[in-house]
């Protein structure tokens, strides 16, 4: 714990001592000039101790949070018009005919994207509200998405654009981070990180039921109807029998440094982001993994989807809040959000 310490130390009347407590009062006086002393201000995160003049006006801190609060209740709906108007976290992304959808986590909400881009869902900004922390999304069968909510515990279903959210699973899902349906499209299929399981439930809604240990960031079906996952874990991406819950490493993490957040799958191989490796990665489910690519227009790729001849990957690096768009035969990207 920081300590104070006064600016004065010598035995004076007047010089500001540190109670026997250890914590000065911020408007102590001096009790031989009457006037405000110097206080330290403590740097939570290092430790260390500043000191600064004070007067006898306000602090400046408290100028600035009655500043800050005046201007929330002056114009938060102004604010939140203009925020919703950019990308602020784009994460997980999908596609659906000819749409491609993203879930944008600190928007919060899920972007359509054709050939413009559109608000398809908002979120709320209220804790504990209906997407206030949306992680995955994956199209439903009848139309409109799946949406996992860390806030809520949940798994919604948009119907349709600005649709208000059906929850499926009555709060039971711990921090859903990646979903499926599977290829009958009956089942629906929830990565949860807090219980570090995976789980199954009813299209419709209805108890999750555990399916296996294996904490998926990011959910694709192979050829054979298997559940391929990737996680966080030595065991990088893992194959799981849904008939025999049987669980498989197809392969470890190629370096110290891989951590993944998405996976798909294009008929006899797949991809797979590396968000600290800054590249997408090609496997096989015989185990070989390789670069498929590194670097520019990468920052930090997390989620992954393919359509077709083209592959979509979500970057929320600061500088680059985007969706790029490559061509799977030259590699050539574009961005789309």
């Amino acid at each position: 714990m920081a300590m104070f310490h006064s600016i004065d130390s010598r035995n004076s009347v007047g010089a500001l001592r540190r109670p026997a407590g250890g914590i000065i009062h911020p408007f102590h006086r001096n009790r031989a000039t009457r006037k405000m002393s110097k206080l330290p201000l403590i740097d939570t995160f290092s430790h260390r101790v500043h000191h600064r003049p004070c007067s006898s006006k306000p602090f400046p801190f408290v100028a600035s949070l009655l500043t800050a609060g005046l201007l929330c209740l002056a114009g938060p709906a102004a604010a939140q018009e203009a925020a919703d108007d950019q990308p602020v976290y784009p994460k997980a992304v999908t596609t659906s005919g000819d749409s491609v959808f993203v879930v944008d986590l600190d928007l919060p909400g899920v972007w359509q994207l054709g050939d413009s881009r559109t608000l398809y869902a908002k979120g709320s900004n209220l804790l504990r509200k209906p997407m206030n922390r949306p992680h995955c999304l994956t199209p439903h069968p009848e139309g409109g998405l799946l949406v996992g909510d860390s806030a809520t515990r949940e798994v919604y279903w948009i119907q349709s654009a600005d649709a208000e959210p059906k929850p499926l699973s009555g709060g039971r899902i711990g921090i859903p981070m990646a979903l499926a349906v599977d290829p009958s499209g009956k089942v629906l299929y929830v990565g949860d990180a807090e219980k570090r399981a995976t789980f199954r439930l009813p299209i419709e809604g209805g108890e999750p039921e555990l399916v296996a240990r294996v904490n998926a960031r990011g959910f694709a079906f192979d050829n054979e109807g298997r559940l391929l996952a990737v996680t966080p874990d030595k065991e990088a991406i893992r194959r799981i029998d849904l008939e025999t819950e049987e669980v498989e490493t197809i392969a470890e993490r190629p370096n110290d440094n891989f951590f993944s957040n998405g996976i798909c799958w294009a008929g006899d191989h797949g991809f797979v982001t590396d968000n600290y490796g800054n590249c997408i990665w090609k496997f096989t489910e015989d185990g070989k993994i390789e670069k498929w690519h590194e670097g520019e227009p990468l920052q930090r790729p997390v989620g992954i989807a393919i359509s077709g001849d083209a592959l979509f990957v979500a970057d929320p690096h600061p500088e680059v809040k985007q969706v790029f768009e490559f061509d799977l035969k030259t590699k050539e990207s574009k961005p789309r959000l």
